[in-house]
């Protein structure tokens, strides 16, 4: 009976905490954060103002959390759609990966609004693994372990990834919404060809 009403507890604080985190979202994905007040959000989630206090400093922590795992989300997709593909090349299986990712973006205007260029700060942030429960996906342990059955070897994979993510997420948010410095179709044989010269550095010399 005791373990059942524990149960019960941390289900409803769970329910609590999902419905602030939706609550913040839809409103981040409509307004600017500066016109979101936590008020507005606790409202939206149909808590008490003291509940949000319990899960979140603020509302810029609680937009911090949307961001990593929005960005987690992303590509855990995008693997997703990499492993029902036979694709054995390394690098070709990193730029797929990428594409997957660009193409939810390009499709999702308000999610690429949301994370705009933070798509690395919220997949590399010390934070992470902490925001995102059973944690299942790691970008960082997918990308060592393809790399290495392919015969790459960097002296710091999780910087050859970050530098790959950064360079991703940074400029082709413009490309995206204002087609600077080029429409992102025309954009993206550039990238790639920037993403393959990163990886190449890695590979082991026969």
């Amino acid at each position: 009976m005791v373990i059942r009403m524990k149960s019960k507890i941390i289900e409803n604080k769970k329910i609590k905490e999902n419905n602030l985190l939706q609550a913040a979202f839809n409103l981040f994905t409509k307004e600017d954060i500066t016109n979101v007040s936590v008020n507005d959000i606790v409202k939206n989630a149909g808590v008490a103002k003291g509940t949000f206090y319990l899960y979140f400093k603020d509302k810029y922590q609680i937009r911090d959390i949307l961001i990593q795992k929005e960005a987690h989300r992303l590509f855990e997709e995008a693997h997703k759609q990499l492993e029902k593909n036979d694709i054995r090349n390394f690098e070709d299986s990193v730029i797929f990966l990428i594409n997957q990712v660009l193409i939810r973006l390009e499709n999702n205007p308000l999610i690429l609004k949301f994370v705009e260029r933070n798509l690395s700060w919220g997949v590399f942030h010390a934070q992470l693994n902490t925001a995102i429960d059973n944690d299942s996906f790691s970008l960082i342990k997918e990308f060592n372990e393809i790399a290495t059955v392919n015969g790459y070897e960097f002296e710091n994979s999780e910087v050859i990834l970050y530098l790959i993510v950064e360079l991703t997420g940074s400029t082709c948010y413009n490309s995206i919404l204002h087609s600077q410095p080029l429409p992102i179709e025309e954009y993206k044989p550039i990238l790639f060809d920037s993403i393959r010269a990163i990886l190449s550095q890695g590979k082991k010399k026969s």
